[in-house]
């Protein structure tokens, strides 16, 4: 890593952490460059577009790690019940790490251009809930499930993020179990 772009990481890692702690109206630019050992101006050399773009730089990070978990979780092998153990895991470790990083990035896009708000949605649509749609709609295709697929990814999401259940050794076996109690054809 080039010192330019080291020093750009650790300034969004310091943004993001700010992010975290206060929420973006409570951001410090004086405060990111004091974090990271640098003077404002230098903030705007790797960030021209200031806070925003920061903001956006942070949030495109954070849901491409989301993603890659994601993918993971979803090209494990077998029927769908094996998926979704793989998915209420990655979702479980996700929610405990992160869910109020994810919570304060939402938050954010009400203090943001109506531009950098549609670029972070449509990513966070496209590259998050859009592929454990189409696990659904298969689902829903092959007679494993019933229901519509938007709603089933959202509650099945839900579910496994609010529950102590899959931290347990058979917890995402349990969470899928109950899920699918709900979600498959009578």
């Amino acid at each position: 890593m080039t010192p330019a772009a080291d020093t750009r990481s650790q300034i969004m890692d310091a943004f993001g952490e700010q992010l975290a702690a206060a929420g973006y109206p409570g951001i410090s630019l004086v405060g990111v460059a004091r974090t990271v050992g640098i003077q404002k101006p230098s903030i705007y050399h790797h960030f021209p577009g200031g806070k925003e773009e920061l903001y956006a730089a942070v949030a495109l990070r954070f849901i491409e790690q989301l993603h890659d978990r994601l993918v993971t979780a979803l090209a494990a092998e077998g029927p769908t019940e094996q998926k979704l153990r793989s998915l209420a895991v990655a979702a479980a470790e996700h929610s405990t790490r992160t869910i109020s990083f994810e919570q304060r990035v939402y938050d954010a896009l009400d203090h943001v251009s109506d531009e950098t708000r549609s670029t972070v949605s449509q990513k966070y649509v496209r590259d998050i809930l859009d592929p454990v749609v189409a696990l659904f709609a298969h689902a829903v295709d092959v007679g494993e499930v019933t229901g519509e697929p938007w709603f089933l990814m959202n509650a099945f999401l839900h579910l496994a993020r609010a529950t102590d259940l899959v931290n347990t050794p058979d917890g995402a076996t349990r969470v899928v179990a109950l899920f699918l109690e709900g979600a498959r054809p009578r």
